[in-house]
């Protein structure tokens, strides 16, 4: 074969491998987005959770005090409807966010 039909063929092979290469590096690269975006939002799931449980826990912690001052009393003024709204808010807060978590599920 003369040379330049050798040359021709390396060149071709080249370029091919090349070509494998760059599409699977750009598959590895897509690949390393998506699980970087999976990653971010999950993060941002649990960061809102967590302030989601913090408000929950000081809600109870506002009823329970409620509860105490008045058993220590005798007698309630306002404290514990102000715990039990405080309740009902986090709680109502908290089924929202599972639900966009669970609509976020169903659409994917």
């Amino acid at each position: 074969m003369p040379t330049e039909v050798i040359c021709t063929i390396i060149t071709g092979a080249a370029g091919i491998i090349c070509a494998a290469m760059a599409a699977q590096s750009g598959k590895r690269d897509k690949r390393a987005r998506e699980e970087a975006e999976r990653v971010n939002r999950r993060a941002e799931q649990r960061a809102k959770e967590g302030r989601l449980q913090l408000a929950m826990i000081n809600a109870n912690c506002q009823l329970t005090v409620g509860v105490a001052m008045a058993l220590k009393r005798g007698h309630y003024n306002g404290e514990v409807e102000a715990g039990l709204a405080a309740i009902e808010k986090t709680t109502k807060e908290y089924e929202q966010f599972l639900e966009g978590i669970a609509i976020d599920h169903i659409a994917r």
